[in-house]
């Protein structure tokens, strides 16, 4: 019979939770698995939204005492609630408290009304900031720094009862595709620019004597971006103008623009004679010139004549056209003159028969100025300058509401960049 073999030995248990050396022993009565269970933790404390509120103000600074007056009730709404925040509410107060002081010393010394002027003054500029393409007749404007020689990109247009720079006459554009060159844009705007400041302002004798005559004509490169407009305008190069200088058919009545369109004409032709100094130099030239002030004279003491004047003016508007009828005659001889000595006599006699006393009598039978101009050149300041763009206007009559081509006053533009000089 076979004998089984012992049982073996069964393992030594391995030491557990509340077993083994250094553990008390275990509780008595039936054991149960061990689960970690979570604890409950304490909910953070809000923060006060008084004191976000005083720090925000405090920061912006809209209105200085808002931003104390939100930390104070801050902070004790923190003490008695136990909210978060208090740093931010000091912060807020302390904030506050020193725009309050400063707003105090901005308004007890002044400043606050010169930081208003300057702030109304900025937005009014920026409002009426306009670049130079376009400018139209009749704006007036200041030139940033008060400099009116060079070349800008904007100007600022102010009503013309404020001082300003220079006022716009008009504009006229250019025909072609190729550009004509410098010269000949500057010559051209010599004989066009006066048709057009003259209908702006009829009265030439009533410009103030800082009164000059610019135009600003485009560049090489503007030309080639489509800016084809000479741009005509009054304007100073010292001080400001006060005031407009347009005087037209907005101011004039027809008696009044029937005579100073003739006076005008006869003005520009004497002003196209020939450019030699001496008679002799070019007499054929000057012989032409004189032929064409003749027939000025002829066509504008017709239109003189066909007008029925106001009884207080009849006499003296009478008398003004028989001594234009006796320099046309002295005119006449000057064109067929047949050397320089005949034409220094006829033309010294036309000179001499028109006399100003008479012009003066028949303006003030009209209303008009009086006084004379101080000088009487009718010549125009110019120069080049450049625009990115062009304007359109009539490239006829001279007197358009068209925007400005770019140019200098003292023909040192160049307008590489795009600018504009005004």
């Amino acid at each position: 019979m076979d004998i089984p073999p012992p049982p073996a030995p069964e393992p030594h248990p391995q030491p557990g939770q509340g077993h083994g050396p250094g553990w008390p022993p275990p509780y008595p009565g039936p054991q149960q698995p061990w689960y970690p269970y979570p604890q409950p933790f304490p909910e953070p404390a809000k923060t006060s939204g008084l004191a976000v509120a005083s720090l925000v103000t405090g920061i912006v600074c809209c209105v200085p005492p808002l931003g104390a007056v939100l930390g104070g009730l801050a902070l004790g709404q923190i003490r008695k609630k136990g909210l978060r925040g208090k740093g931010m509410a000091v912060t807020g107060v302390v904030l506050s408290v020193v725009s309050t002081v400063l707003a105090v010393v901005f308004v007890a010394t002044g400043a606050a009304g010169a930081f208003w002027d300057g702030f109304k003054s900025g937005v009014h500029d920026a409002q009426h900031t306009r670049s130079t393409m376009n400018l139209r007749r009749g704006d007036c404007f200041n030139v940033p720094g008060g400099e009116l020689e060079r070349e800008v990109v904007n100007v600022t247009v102010v009503p013309c009862d404020k001082p300003h720079d220079g006022e716009v006459s008009g504009s006229f554009k250019l025909t072609g595709s190729a550009f004509p060159g410098d010269k000949a844009i500057t010559a051209l705007a010599d004989r066009r620019c006066w048709p057009v400041e003259q209908e702006y302002a009829m009265d030439s004798w009533a410009l103030p004597a800082e009164a000059e005559s610019y135009y600003y004509t485009p560049s090489q490169h503007s030309w080639r971006l489509g800016d084809h407009s000479v741009t005509c305008a009054f304007a100073t190069s010292s001080g400001k103008l006060h005031g407009s200088v347009r005087n037209d058919a907005r101011k004039l009545d027809p008696d009044q623009m029937t005579y100073l369109r003739s006076s005008n004409a006869y003005d520009r032709a004497l002003a196209s004679a020939p450019d030699k100094d001496r008679v002799e130099d070019d007499l054929d030239g000057f012989k032409k010139w004189a032929g064409e002030l003749s027939d000025v004279l002829t066509r504008e003491s017709a239109r003189l004549r066909g007008r029925t004047w106001p009884t207080g003016a009849d006499a003296q508007v009478q008398a003004r056209i028989k001594e234009a009828e006796l320099a046309q005659k002295e005119w006449a001889k000057a064109a067929t003159a047949a050397d320089a000595d005949a034409f220094y006599l006829h033309s010294g006699a036309a000179d001499r028969a028109l006399r100003q006393a008479t012009e003066i009598e028949a303006r003030r039978a009209l209303h008009l100025a009086t006084t004379p101009p101080a000088t009487d050149s009718g010549g125009s300041t110019s120069g080049t300058g450049g625009a990115d763009g062009g304007s359109t206007g009539d490239s006829d009559n001279g007197g358009t509401d068209a925007g400005p081509g770019g140019g200098s006053g003292n023909g040192s533009g160049t307008g590489g960049d795009g600018s504009k000089s005004v």
